[in-house]
């Protein structure tokens, strides 16, 4: 549920990009999917682990408008939205406070304020107290041990020091009762209490199910982002008779302890919150499979060379290169990379082995397989760039569906797309520190509010590639935008038609501007969103509902949310942040 304010944070891959209103959505989907099947989600981190150099000693220091309106926003979505059972604090310290030992945070604003019912978990070996951390509102110390290792199992900071602080007065008896009515809470209200299945960790899940279910998803998940001259999808027809896939990251991935390698077709990045694979497809033995249906031949080049690569694509009708970057979990170090990313540029020589292979082929395809933006110097050389993200064990399964049409790409990015010195912050690359030591590496939010396409919007920057950006194999046009504000928050409609030759799935969105007498704020919001399947020439009207929480702004003075009682909302609609056609006003 953080959020991406700087492209080369470590876990962006794990996240849903840089729009607090799409994080929100996206976690209120995930959560009622899980809790549906009597399972306790966990919305984390709680909160500003947005980057990952100290994660255990540092300190986000965010401004009190943006704490609620950007960081805070996806967690109150999860509560009120999804009901979510269980949220986890953060390793970093807020404003100078460490998230588990932060009262303000905890008690005040997410139990209090946001009204949060269920239980607050730490993220593992994260506490370092009793007094402090479960005065603060912690209820529950994951995993147990004050360390890592089974030296440590029953061997914690709380345990029988739980009720030494509570007979010494430093905390009193309800505050334990409050923390172990909120665990037995969320177990009854997951129906876990009685007749619950036993836990089994070696179910089978390579099913064929599964398998379907991930190759759509991974398939649905692709982002073109160029396509001159409709170079795709690839047809015999449009005179292709053979096809060169080079790249070693086309190749059979590698499997490693938390994937940390990149050796091979990359899934996922690395970290705790990757998987163990039963198997991985990879691009090259899928579209080898798929082209024999075309009758076209395939030729390869396993490896990042860049003149064996363009040996490999100087006779082929086309060359398609499949390059990478990966990021994870700070305590892993991949390639000299420690979580976060050194640099944005490809890894193994990609734009090398791209530049050589354009050279020789005209017809040159890029699929970048990466956990957010990367260096694109290539992007006049090439005719095609397809972002599949990280797409799990289908992976060469949906790009191939992609490729050669059987899916129309209906992906769009969750971020801003540009160089590394236009977004308005960074990472650091500090020395270690200790985990939660008085040291700590300072994270200063200046941005405040202005994160992502936001920030670009405030300055003018023409991004690479827009927040919402995607082609289609189609066209749709954009039309009949209507609105009206009613008391429970605006009605928007507006139709979309399929101008184009083929089926597709258009992504309508919806952005506002708040009224003027809203001070110092961004000039347009991402609000709302929808996805049409539309059959060629097809229209559709779709509705679109903004409550009126997301018509409101925080009043630092006030300490809530208001809703402008004067002046105008501008409503936009369109296909990203910078492709807004329609647009009319509204009152407040």
């Amino acid at each position: 549920m953080n959020i991406q304010r700087a492209p080369a944070s470590g876990r962006i891959w794990e996240s849903y990009g840089e729009d607090p209103f799409l994080a929100g959505q996206c976690g209120i989907q995930v959560i009622k999917g899980m809790q549906s099947k009597g399972v306790i989600a966990t919305a984390k981190h709680y909160i500003g682990n947005d980057q990952e150099n100290n994660r255990g000693a540092s300190s986000s220091n965010i401004p009190e408008q943006a704490l609620w309106e950007v960081y805070m926003e996806p967690f109150y979505r999860a509560i009120n939205d999804a009901s979510v059972d269980a949220i986890m604090s953060s390793y970093n310290a807020i404003n100078g406070t460490y998230s588990v030992q932060n009262k303000r945070l905890l008690t005040d604003y997410l139990k209090g304020k946001l009204g949060f019912e269920g239980f607050v978990m730490s993220d593992w070996w994260s506490i370092y107290d009793v007094e402090k951390s479960f005065a603060a509102g912690m209820d529950m110390n994951m995993p147990g041990g004050k360390y890592w290792g089974p030296d440590y199992v029953g061997d914690s900071f709380w345990g029988e020091h739980i009720q030494e602080c509570i007979d010494k007065d430093i905390f009193p008896q309800e505050r334990l009762d409050d923390a172990v009515l909120r665990i037995i809470r969320s177990l009854y209200k997951a129906e876990q209490m009685e007749d619950y299945p036993e836990v089994n960790l070696y179910v089978e899940t390579n099913t064929k199910e599964n398998a379907a279910l991930n190759r759509k998803v991974g398939a649905d998940s692709n982002v073109l982002l160029k396509n001159d001259d409709g170079i795709l999808p690839i047809k015999k027809s449009k005179k292709i008779k053979k096809i060169a896939v080079i790249g070693k990251d086309s190749m059979p991935a590698k499997f490693c302890s938390d994937l940390q390698c990149a050796d091979g077709t990359l899934p996922l990045g690395w970290g705790s919150g990757t998987t163990d694979f039963r198997y991985i497809v990879d691009p090259l033995s899928a579209i080898t499979k798929r082209a024999k249906k075309e009758n076209i031949k395939v030729v390869s080049y396993g490896k990042d060379d860049a003149k064996g690569g363009a040996k490999a694509a100087k006779d082929a009708d086309l060359a398609i290169v499949f390059v990478q970057a990966d990021s994870g979990e700070e305590y892993i170090t991949v390639e000299g990379n420690k979580g976060d990313r050194q640099s944005l540029d490809l890894w193994h020589n990609g734009n090398e082995l791209i530049d050589a292979v354009a050279s020789v082929n005209k017809n040159t395809i890029v699929v970048i397989h990466a956990p957010g933006p990367v260096n694109v110097p290539f992007l006049d050389k090439v005719k095609g760039i397809v972002f599949a993200g990280m797409p799990g064990q289908e992976s060469g399964n949906a790009i191939t569906d992609v490729l050669f049409g059987d899916v129309n790409p209906s992906g769009h990015l969750p971020y801003t797309w540009a160089p590394r010195e236009d977004y308005p912050t960074d990472v650091k690359y500090d020395e270690a520190l200790p985990g939660g030591g008085e040291e700590k590496t300072q994270y200063d939010y200046d941005e405040g509010l202005f994160v992502g396409y936001r920030w670009f919007d405030k300055k003018g920057i023409e991004p690479t590639f827009a927040f919402g950006y995607g082609l289609s194999y189609t066209t749709f046009e954009y039309s009949d935008l209507k609105v009206e504000m009613k008391e429970d928050g605006l009605h928007v409609s507006l139709k979309v038609t399929n101008t184009g030759s083929v089926a597709g799935a258009a992504v309508p969105m919806i952005f506002l501007s708040f009224p003027d007498v809203v001070k110092d704020y961004p000039s347009r919001l991402f609000k709302g969103f929808d996805k049409m399947m539309l059959e060629a020439g097809e229209s559709k009207t779709t509705e679109i509902f903004i409550d009126n929480h997301d018509l409101s702004y925080f009043d630092v003075e006030a300490m809530k949310f208001v809703k402008p009682e004067e002046g105008e909302y501008t409503v936009y609609a369109g296909s990203n942040a910078r492709d807004l056609p329609l647009k009319t006003v509204v009152s407040a």
